[in-house]
């Protein structure tokens, strides 16, 4: 790199100075860039977007990472169509808030890879995420990557600065290997801690979905029990979905299919269960008492109206202001009633309405920071002995704050393998991203893949197999959601062959196809493996076996190359020597 320890430089921008100061970190490639903007000028500033750094001669593919939990990192192969997704949105009324906390650079026709970005030659990312939002933007014209953070019209006052966040830069090594790096300084940085997540898990979603009663989960939950004493499955917990709260943002209150959580909790922890949780904690739709009731409790637009943060369940849903000292209290009083009811085991969802830009009480904070010092309630309200999994969130300010991360969107009981990759319910889109976000796992948070399906359904076999087994190899969370009752021997079989290969270090070695993955694991519990799985509906043919797979398993394959069908899985094993 022509980046050299020690280094630093300044560019004047009118008003601004940006001050770069550029390091080198020990036993790695990485070049640390530190950045700090300067108000030079004669009156207050309000700063927002600011252009940090260009990088030229920009081969292809390109890697890009969305902001959070559902939307894609995958690989692109000319810069990516924004106008589709737009005029999508536009015409069902969606928030583009869901895709990006900036979706006015969505309009300007440029899709944002948000916190990092990356090729097979480069990486450039930030470490942390505390205050701006950091995005890249590439021009395959100009074969260039744009890097800019938005400080969201912070104010500096004349001669004040504000240094940045960290960004590294990598320029050698391998993709993957740069992606654990990158990771590894991530989870360095901010003194990463997680809790455990120990056996299986049985969530209500993709089953019941939002018909769930209360005489269901207790079916399920005795059906568990009887399944983990008779076939020696080892299910901890059982986590109730959405479907049991009077409207979203009331989670206290249950609805007429319910008796309160307390009673809920407890007919769960009676066969010895973790009881697990499903809430929204930072959305109120338009019908809810929250928000009726404390309508200045919520982030809102120019005007003061409520801002929508989205829409869902045929509701518009508010976002609320954390910044607000009654809201705060508000969300701390709520963790800590539903733990006070008997809840070890938290799923908080839709999390990016917490981060949504707009007004607030306190004006003097970022978007990012009043997402921060919401999660910041959640986790001190929960405890340290609380399972907190993160889902629809902003990826990288919430490191630190949960234990578990939905790191695709929601699985689906069907392939939908050719609907917009825009966050949409699929099996396929969820499963290609926990074969791309694998590099997060045990260093910023344990991945949650989303759960197997086992049961009979519009998956095929081969489909529900390649589901089960790759979250079985990637090592993430594992849970399913069916009705127990419905799960004959090969389902309880297949759970059986996917826990087998878990415990494992897996590697993904990412090549630009989104949709064919090589993966293999070392230092497993069982068994190492080297797999390939080709998630598309194309066969692939005389796919090689590589040495780097042999030398990172340390499984020898019995063939020298393989033929892989469409939507199947390839593995071989051996046993593991840890």
């Amino acid at each position: 790199m022509i980046l050299a320890g020690g280094r630093e430089f300044k560019i004047e921008k009118e008003d601004l100075s940006v001050d770069y100061a550029f390091s080198s970190l020990p036993d790695s490639s990485a070049v640390l860039v530190q950045v700090t903007i300067r108000n030079v000028s004669d009156t207050p500033l309000r700063v927002g977007k600011v252009d940090l750094i260009e990088i030229q001669d920009v081969s292809e593919p390109v890697y890009y990472n969305n902001w959070q939990s559902w939307f894609p990192f995958k690989a692109y192969w000319e810069q990516p169509l924004v106008e589709p997704l737009v005029q999508f949105a536009d015409s069902q009324g969606i928030s583009l808030l869901a895709a990006t906390p900036v979706p006015e650079v969505l309009r300007e026709g440029f899709r944002p890879s948000d916190y990092f970005i990356a090729t097979d030659e480069l990486l450039v990312g930030f470490v942390s995420n505390e205050f701006s939002h950091q995005y890249f933007l590439w021009n395959d014209e100009s074969s260039s990557i744009k890097g800019v953070a938005d400080l969201f019209g912070t104010r500096l006052l004349p001669g004040e600065s504000i240094e940045l966040e960290t960004m590294a830069i990598y320029g050698s090594n391998t993709l993957w290997e740069m992606l654990e790096e990158y990771a590894d300084l991530i989870n360095k940085k901010n003194s990463v801690e997680f809790r455990e997540f120990e056996g299986i898990g049985w969530c209500s979603w993709y089953h019941y979905f939002t018909e769930i009663t209360f005489e269901e989960l207790s079916k399920n939950v005795r059906l568990l029990a009887e399944i983990r004493e008779r076939e020696k499955i080892d299910y901890r917990l059982v986590q109730l979905d959405d479907g049991y709260q009077e409207d979203i943002g009331d989670w206290l209150q249950t609805n007429s299919k319910f008796p309160e959580l307390k009673e809920i909790a407890s007919e769960i922890k009676r066969e010895g269960f973790m009881a697990g949780l499903w809430i929204a904690p930072f959305s109120a739709s338009e019908t809810s008492r929250l928000f009726n009731e404390h309508r200045n409790w919520f982030v809102r637009n120019d005007d003061e109206s409520p801002k929508v943060a989205y829409r869902n369940w045929g509701k518009r849903i508010f976002a609320l202001d954390s910044t607000n000292p009654e809201a705060l209290t508000y969300l701390k009083n709520l963790i800590k009633s539903i733990r006070d009811s008997g809840f070890d085991y938290l799923k908080i969802d839709f999390l990016f309405a917490g981060a949504i830009p707009g007004r607030r009480f306190d004006e003097s904070v970022s978007p990012v920071e009043a997402y921060r010092t919401g999660m910041q309630m959640i986790r001190d309200a929960a405890g340290e002995d609380c399972f907190i999994l993160g889902c629809g969130a902003p990826l990288l300010p919430s490191v630190g704050f949960v234990d578990g991360m939905r790191i695709g969107s929601d699985t689906a009981p069907h392939w939908n393998g050719e609907p917009m990759d825009i966050g949409v319910p699929s099996a396929r889109f969820c499963l290609r991203n926990a074969y791309t976000r694998s590099f997060m796992h045990r260093r910023l948070w344990l991945n949650d893949p989303d759960t197997i399906i086992l049961r009979d359904c519009d998956l095929t076999e081969d489909e529900k197999r390649i589901f089960a087994l790759s979250v079985g190899l990637l090592d993430g969370m594992m849970l399913n959601s069916d009705d127990m009752a419905r799960v004959d021997k090969n389902g309880i079989e297949l759970l059986r062959e996917a826990i087998s290969l878990r415990g494992g270090e897996p590697r993904v070695f990412l090549d630009g196809m989104n949709g064919v993955f090589a993966a293999c694991t070392r230092k497993a519990s069982q068994s190492n493996v080297i797999s390939f799985v080709n998630l598309t509906d194309t066969p692939r043919h005389s796919i090689k076996l590589k040495e780097m797979y042999r030398d990172w398993s340390g499984v020898v394959p019995s063939v020298d190359e393989v033929e892989l069908p469409c939507r199947s899985i390839w593995i071989q094993k051996r046993r593991s020597t840890t």
